[in-house]
């Protein structure tokens, strides 16, 4: 199905199976509708289901930040009469959940990977000792990171614009979810590293799983993921 948002083409599946409860999936960064494409050929059947591909790494006219990326979703759901959801997300797609919490009723929600938190603002803390030498040090360092990321140097000039404003926001304040919560997590991953999941499962009444896996648990562990989820949504 196509929807149109900031002048773009938006592509998701709405699959409709008569049920009272409807499983909105958000794929990570990079990803698309797809993403989970074998969890939601597990559950269709039983659930109706909504998969957005939303725009991270597609050439686009326009710069997003998180509030458009959920404007877009509740746009969405609003136009399928959909008001409560079973939120199952990837990564980036955390992110877009947190931004959503409060906005719609989210019955449950299942993260893998979870992007979204960060340490201590290093800056703020140099800033505070007025250590400018260390300070402009750190700031190199972050941007050099920043940039020389392959997320980062695959982008349009517009899009890094997006991308940079993706990952300056910090969700610390919204990872409260007033619902059940299943958490996936790699053992090995760097990119939304443990600590991570242990944050959020100390703000939730959260399930936490973690496997020999990484950034992409649910993929490399992928039976185990659908049988946890399948009993989570079911139960």
């Amino acid at each position: 199905m196509k929807f149109i948002f900031k002048s773009e083409i938006i592509d998701y599946d709405y699959f409709d199976s008569n049920s009272k409860n409807t499983i909105l999936f958000l794929h990570g960064w990079g990803g698309n509708k797809n993403s989970f494409l074998s969890t939601i050929n597990l559950l269709k059947n039983s659930f109706n289901i909504i998969s957005i591909t939303m725009p991270t790494i597609e050439n686009t006219n326009t710069i997003w930040d998180l509030s458009d990326y959920r404007e877009l979703v509740l746009r969405i759901l609003s136009c399928n009469n959909v008001s409560s959801v079973i939120i199952i997300c990837h990564s980036f797609g955390f992110r877009v959940a947190c931004k959503l919490n409060g906005f719609i009723n989210i019955e449950k929600i299942v993260a893998t990977g979870g992007a979204g938190l960060r340490k201590i603002n290093i800056f703020k803390t140099i800033e505070n000792t007025n250590n400018s030498i260390l300070l402009r040090q750190k700031k190199f360092n972050y941007l050099y990171n920043l940039i020389a990321s392959k997320d980062y140097i695959a982008l349009s000039k517009i899009n890094k614009l997006t991308f940079k404003n993706i990952v300056n926001e910090d969700c610390k304040n919204l990872i409260s979810f007033n619902c059940p919560m299943l958490l996936f997590w790699g053992k090995f991953d760097s990119s939304t590293p443990i600590w991570i999941a242990k944050k959020i499962k100390q703000k939730n009444s959260a399930k936490l799983y973690i496997v020999n896996s990484d950034h992409f648990a649910y993929l490399n562990k992928n039976a185990l993921f659908n049988n946890l989820v399948r009993k989570f949504v079911y139960d």
